[in-house]
């Protein structure tokens, strides 16, 4: 970076100082476009609450940097100073308290701004050096008490609109979060506003062992309907999502001439793959986590939605059931979509009963076994993810059902990727 020279016994200038001011802003600029590239807008901080009480938002102390101007007036002044320089640079734009925003009405999606500017404050009366007589101060050029400003200021104020503001002379307009306001509202309590592409991660995300630890984490299980935040550092998700299992068959007999001997449910449907996210859109990933079938029942569809598109879906296995008095085939097992490595449709239950012919109604294994067994006086249920329930043979009492096993809940296996 460029630094001023002063020498022993010159007469210092103003221009000294101002030159001083130039180089270090100068310097600023280009370490920013080094950190984020040039002319590429950053923030960091300024987080933004909606308040509880009332339509206004509350924006926190932070920093943008933004293509500007070096100088777009004059800097200094009263008869000397350094012109204004409109060449390009990146500039650093401080708020340094919370700063309320009001809401201007409901029922709209809006954005908040921020207008960067630089101004010159802390106006004061100087001391000058009267050159007639070197023994007195004057107040002010010419000893007029005019008062100066002492500051050039690169500062923010922010906006709450539907549509950009005019940008400050020399400055700039920078959107930062969309929020949307329900029509009619009296507060701002719930919502939450959804930041835009000038949050980048911090240099210690990127390049510390948190980084590493993140992007090296084993595979997750997810086992209840959540949503999933995307970190920062992330730009890709691998997923797995495997269906509910279905519900074995129920026994209603002792003998084969009626219905004695029940199937078994069907698996889940597994369905894996990889996909793009945007951490900067704030979108989550919504999870929904089929649950497995009772007695006879299909088991349930998982699946993960990202900015309300379904990425993949496993359908849960179909129930056992009899298609006639004698006769009860396996569940077949659901199917699966959406997968970029593969979609794979769940096993099948075994069959039950054909006739005078009696077979084992299993329920249909999952990804990781765990199928119900047929059993006698009520199928077993099943033991893991997205398998089938086994079916029942015969029953305690003519007349009084044994139930067939519940299937498996469904699951959603994931892993951010950097």
């Amino acid at each position: 970076m460029d630094r001023a020279i002063v020498y022993p016994g010159s007469v210092p200038m103003d221009t000294d100082l101002l030159r001083v001011g130039r180089y270090g802003k100068a310097a600023l600029g280009s370490m920013a476009d080094m950190v984020f590239g040039a002319g590429v807008t950053a923030a960091t901080g300024l987080a933004c609450t909606p308040s509880p009480d009332g339509l206004f938002l509350t924006v926190g102390r932070g920093v943008i940097s933004a293509p500007g101007v070096m100088d777009a007036t004059n800097f200094g002044g009263a008869g000397a100073g350094l012109s204004a320089d409109l060449s390009s640079v990146t500039v650093q734009y401080i708020n340094g308290s919370d700063t309320n925003v009001p809401v201007p009405s409901t029922g709209a999606n809006f954005t908040v701004y921020a207008l960067c500017c630089e101004q010159d404050v802390d106006a004061s009366v100087l001391p000058f050096y009267n050159v007639d007589n070197p023994s007195q101060t004057q107040a002010g050029p010419n000893n007029t008490g005019q008062a100066l400003p002492t500051r050039r200021m690169a500062s923010m104020s922010f906006v709450v609109a539907t549509s950009p503001p005019l940008a400050p002379v020399g400055g700039a307009v920078i959107a930062l979060y969309t929020l949307n306001v329900p029509s009619g509202v009296q507060n701002l309590r719930g919502l939450h506003p959804v930041p835009l592409n000038v949050f980048w991660p911090t240099i210690p995300q990127m390049a510390t062992r948190d980084l590493v630890a993140n992007v090296t984490q084993s595979t997750q299980f997810l086992l209840a309907n959540t949503s999933l935040q995307v970190p920062l550092w992330a730009s890709g998700v691998e997923l797995r999502v495997i269906g509910g299992g279905g519900g074995g068959a129920s026994s209603t007999t002792t003998n084969v001439n009626g219905s004695l001997s029940g199937s078994g449910g069907g698996a889940g449907g597994d369905a894996w793959g990889v996909y793009d996210v945007d951490p900067t859109n704030g979108a989550p990933l919504v999870v929904t986590i089929g649950q497995g079938g009772g007695s006879g029942q299909t088991g349930g569809t998982t699946l993960m939605t990202y900015q309300g598109r379904v990425l993949l879906q496993a359908n849960g296995g179909q129930g056992g059931s009899f298609y006639s008095p004698t006769g009860s085939a396996g569940g077949n097992g659901g199917s699966a979509s959406g997968g970029t490595v593969w979609n794979q449709s769940g096993s099948t239950g075994a069959d039950g009963q054909c006739g005078t012919l009696v077979f084992a109604g299993c329920g249909g294994a999952g990804p990781w076994g765990g199928a119900g067994r047929s059993g006698s006086q009520g199928g077993r249920s099943a033991t893991h993810y997205g398998a089938g329930g086994g079916g029942a043979y015969s029953v305690s009492t003519e007349g009084l059902p044994a139930l067939g096993g519940s299937g498996y809940q469904g699951c959603v296996l994931y892993r951010f990727l950097p």
